[in-house]
């Protein structure tokens, strides 16, 4: 494929004016038809309980553009603090990633835990590998050293990194009042418990408890989805098209009674890279089915209120599907009137 072939390393060479042939030619028109091939990266498939694979075949080929992780703060856009070549790379066969297989992490598998899953491929490679990234949270940080909690935002964590694994590599902050800044890693440790750290240079980041960040490797990368190893280590099965994600069963957001607009954390139920949220209210034992979704605790953006039907479905006796935003703070206000007998399931999200 012509955008393998581009940039060619004779352009490099030398000094003054570059000879380039008719055949080279022939190769930059036929990279800007490719172009075209490439409106969105691959998908993720979910396949087991432990792996996800990118497919592929010899007449389907996989093929992306190694431009690092969408930007947080503008769709469409993509960051790689300058570590990534950007260039293209295809498979004619599937790409697997088992997060319980050594050297497919950076860190060492964890529960409850997001990753963002990467194609990674070396400065001379036509093709890639996929390696996934732990998505990490802020407990505290003093003199420019984060100490990281994990995705519930119950305990500090360790990821088991290797000693300075990460360094020269760079956080990018997703939440929270430093969202969409970058630092160079100068240090991380091994910690693989509850002592996980990560030192940063530069001027002093913004952070605060739960606020959300994941590393940016030293290597040729592009980010082609995020993926959940749910309490018992199992990747939660998921169907991915494009920027979209959805479940093959819904996740539990908020359960029972709910007197006033209180926050709900969307920690386990979608990534901080979703920006738009899927799912239902529902209700049982022929309660009236009600859900107030508010942005801002203060004001209702969405209201749902309706009778039970005489009739339950598959345990329920009233649902409703929604979709709201996915707020960049990364949580949700709701309140049901502090009715019992209610629930507000996650079915998916869209980045």
């Amino acid at each position: 494929m012509s955008l393998i072939h581009l940039p060619q390393a004779k352009w490099a060479s030398g000094t003054g004016r570059q000879v380039i042939l008719k055949g080279d030619f022939d190769k930059i028109e036929q990279a800007v038809v490719e172009t075209f091939e490439l409106a969105q990266g691959p998908s993720l498939e979910y396949v087991s309980a432990s792996q996800v694979q990118v497919n592929a075949t010899v007449d389907c080929k996989a093929r992306v553009m190694l431009t690092g992780l969408p930007s947080p703060l503008h769709r469409g856009v993509f960051v790689d603090g300058g570590l990534s070549d950007g260039r293209y790379r295809e498979n004619a066969t599937p790409a697997t990633l088992d997060v319980a297989s050594p050297g497919s992490l950076w860190g060492t598998e964890k529960a409850s835990q997001w990753y963002a899953v990467n194609a990674v491929a070396g400065a001379g490679d036509t093709t890639f590998s996929l390696k996934g990234m732990p998505v990490m949270r802020v407990s505290s940080q003093a003199t420019q050293v984060i100490t990281l909690r994990n995705n519930p935002d119950t305990l500090d964590i360790g990821y088991g990194f290797t000693t300075n694994e990460l360094v020269d590599g760079k956080i990018l902050v997703l939440t929270g009042a430093s969202r969409g800044l970058m630092r160079a890693i100068t240090a991380n440790n091994s910690d693989n418990a509850t002592g996980g750290t990560i030192t940063y240079g530069g001027s002093a980041l913004t952070l605060a408890q739960g606020d959300w960040l994941v590393g940016l490797p030293k290597t040729n990368f592009g980010y082609l989805g995020m993926i959940l190893n749910d309490a018992s280590s199992d990747l939660a099965p998921f169907f991915q098209e494009g920027n979209a994600y959805r479940y093959h069963t819904h996740r539990d957001l908020a359960q029972g009674a709910i007197n006033g607009f209180t926050a709900y954390d969307l920690a386990l139920t979608a990534p901080p890279m979703a920006r738009r949220l899927m799912g239902y209210a529902a209700a049982t034992d022929g309660y009236d089915l009600k859900l107030a979704v508010s942005y801002d605790g203060s004001n209702a953006a969405l209201i749902i209120h309706a009778p039970p039907p005489d009739i339950a479905l598959h345990g329920v006796r009233g649902a409703v599907p929604f979709d709201c935003l996915a707020p960049s703070h990364q949580s949700l206000y709701l309140d049901n009137n502090n009715t019992a007998n209610q629930v507000v399931r996650i079915t998916g999200w869209e980045e």
